[in-house]
């Protein structure tokens, strides 16, 4: 025999010893595999011993095919003077002093906290009344439908006939959503540690005004 066909031989019976050394692997049952035992747990992640860190959360509309819960309670919510860009949709928070001198980018907003249903926290920016107190149909429609998502798993689905927002309830999910382990202002720290306008010299405003 060569050294080649020596050697193939070796590692073939070296193989087939470690394969009966492993445990028979059963075969599944002749209706398939039990989708119940292979399943996932939801605190998969508390099983596993890991633990989800916050690190960004975005302050945004939530999107038309995204379930999401709304936090209850007042400490839960501000209302916040917000420049959102219409490029991009991003947000800026800016200081109260600093609206006359940018009211016609600002808009006074109500900071909803909500998460997602794989328990994504974000800040929802909401359009409060102006001033002259009235409220386009579809800022009256968002905050309906946060009131509803407080208890209620919902979606948002533009209604452009009737120029306000659908409220789709998701009627089979009655768990409770997952809260992350912040506090508000922990929460708007986070959407907001780059996005905070507290001078008139703020990239954003002189863009704005075209002197960038």
């Amino acid at each position: 025999m060569t050294k080649t066909a020596t050697a193939a031989a070796t590692a073939t019976s070296t193989v087939d010893a470690f394969s009966a050394a492993l445990p028979a692997t059963p075969l599944p049952p002749s209706g398939g595999l039990d989708l119940a035992a292979l399943r996932l747990p939801q605190d998969y992640g508390a099983v596993a011993g890991v633990k989800k860190l916050i690190t960004t959360v975005p302050a945004r509309k939530p999107g038309n095919q995204t379930f999401i819960r709304v936090r209850p309670g007042e400490e839960w919510r501000m209302p916040a003077a917000i420049l959102q860009l219409r490029d991009d949709g991003e947000c800026y928070l800016v200081l109260p002093q600093l609206v006359a001198e940018l009211a016609q980018e600002v808009r006074p907003k109500l900071l909803y906290t909500g998460v997602t249903r794989d328990g994504n926290p974000f800040l929802w920016p909401v359009n409060l009344p102006g001033e002259d107190g009235r409220l386009d149909a579809w800022s009256q429609s968002a905050h309906t439908a946060a009131g509803i998502a407080e208890g209620r798993w919902i979606r948002l689905v533009a209604n452009r006939t009737v120029g306000a927002y659908d409220v789709m309830e998701a009627t089979n999910l009655s768990d409770e959503p997952t809260w992350p382990e912040l506090t508000f202002r922990e929460l708007v720290n986070l959407a907001f540690r780059d996005k905070l306008i507290d001078n008139l010299e703020h990239p954003i405003v002189r863009r704005l005004r075209g002197e960038l």
